[in-house]
Parts: C-alpha cells; sequence; structure tokens
C-alpha cells in the first residue's frame, strides 16, 4: 500500500485514498488493484467505489474498471479559477533552497525578457542575483532563459536538447561566478507556466550535485499540484 501504514478507518479517508491510487499511468484501476494498492479488503473497497461513483467523483466502465468521473474537472476548474500560483510556489520555494542550500527563483518570459516572479535567498547573499519584479534579456543567457526559450520558441538544437532533457544546465553564463539549474513548471493541466531556477556557486555545484536539485523541485513543486512535464 503506498505511503500508508495502515488502512485508513473514516469512510472519507478510504475514499480520498481510492482517488489517490489514479494517475496518469494508471488512469483505469480494476477493483482487485484499487484493493491491492491500498491494503482494503474487496467489500470495503467497493463499498465506497459505489459511493464515489454515486457523486460522479469515479465512472465504472463496461469492463469494471473504475476512473476518474466529470465531478473532479467541477473542482479542477474551480481551483484554477480560484488559485494564485505565485502565492502557491511560495512555500514550495522556500523548501527547495532549505533541502538544497542555494538560491531558488521562479521565472516568467515577458516578451524578450524573462522576469522574476518568486525568489528565496535566505541561505546565500549574492547581490547580483535578480530581484522579484526585476527582469533580465532571454538573450543574456541563464539556465531559466534556455527554458522559457525551449519551451515557448524552441528553435535551436539547444532548446530542443532542453526539451528532451527536460532542463538546462548553465555555467557562467550570465554571471561568471555561478551555476544553476532550471526546470519547468506546469500547471496540472499541462499548462506551461515559467521556469524554477536553482543558483549557486559554480566552484561548488558540480552537473550531478545539480541534475539532483531537478527532482527536489520536482517533490516540492508536485505537493502543491504542479508539475514539471506537460500532461
Amino acid at each position: 500500500m503506498d505511503g500508508h501504514n495502515t488502512v485508513p478507518v473514516g469512510v472519507l479517508e478510504r475514499g480520498l485514498l481510492l482517488m489517490n491510487c489514479f494517475s496518469q499511468a494508471k488512469p483505469r484501476l480494476q477493483l482487485r488493484d484499487l484493493a491491492e494498492m491500498t491494503g482494503m479488503d474487496k467489500a470495503t473497497a467497493l463499498r465506497a467505489l459505489k459511493t464515489l461513483v454515486a457523486w460522479s467523483f469515479l465512472e465504472k466502465g463496461p469492463d469494471g474498471a473504475y476512473s476518474p468521473g466529470p465531478a473532479n474537472l467541477r473542482l479542477a476548474a474551480i481551483f484554477k479559477a480560484t488559485s494564485n500560483f505565485i502565492l502557491r510556489l511560495e512555500t514550495p520555494i522556500a523548501k527547495i533552497s532549505a533541502r538544497v542550500g542555494q538560491t531558488t527563483s521562479f521565472f516568467v518570459r515577458s516578451n524578450d525578457e524573462r522576469v522574476c516572479m518568486a525568489r528565496d535567498h535566505a541561505f546565500k547573499d549574492f547581490r547580483r542575483f535578480i530581484e522579484v519584479g526585476a527582469s533580465v534579456p532571454l538573450s543574456a543567457g541563464g539556465s531559466a532563459a534556455q527554458v522559457l526559450l525551449a519551451y515557448t520558441d524552441p528553435r535551436t538544437a539547444k532548446h530542443k536538447r532542453t526539451l528532451a532533457d527536460g532542463y538546462y544546465i548553465s555555467r557562467r553564463e550570465l554571471n561568471a561566478p555561478f551555476a544553476s539549474v532550471a526546470a519547468p513548471l506546469f500547471e496540472a493541466d499541462g499548462t506551461f507556466l515559467g521556469a524554477v531556477a536553482i543558483t549557486g556557486m559554480a566552484d561548488e555545484l558540480d552537473d550531478p550535485t545539480l541534475t539532483g536539485f531537478v527532482e527536489v523541485v520536482r517533490e516540492e513543486t508536485a505537493k502543491v499540484g504542479f508539475r514539471l512535464e506537460p500532461s
């Protein structure tokens, strides 16, 4: 049972646990699959599944397989309409910085510039970092610039390689002392939002370390509904 040591006692928790079994990789699941994944016996799982189907949170196909139902679309639309993704990013950015001990920033593209929309620099006090609200020409380089270009206007082989890798590592590209890695950020529906960049001293950060930071970004942003790949 993924991530759970005991079967939940509450009816609501059981329903949420069942809903959490579905993913892009597993959009349709049989009763036996759900029982195995949650640790519930089939009878208990079936009772919860019937309630979820009745409220349109799940659908049951002719082959007996369950899949997410239309009620989820309604909630997703409400979430998107009421959520400020910059506010949602504040906590993960702080947590990423705490885990890697480097500065984390978030950039969006505005015409031919990249604009810093969020930043945490509690661990490194470098004055040459871009402040929130400031912008830099995309042509000036840097990992965030390369990711923004790759996911909005991929004209070069470098951009296509960035799309294939899912991140970009920059060394002394914008500022000589620094190295950085940037990864794209998407909403759950696949909407491209911008680039999350982690920056530190080039002499202290090798490529394997920077690549490992991407997984930290993935883990922390996923907790608030973001992803690093388009859907």
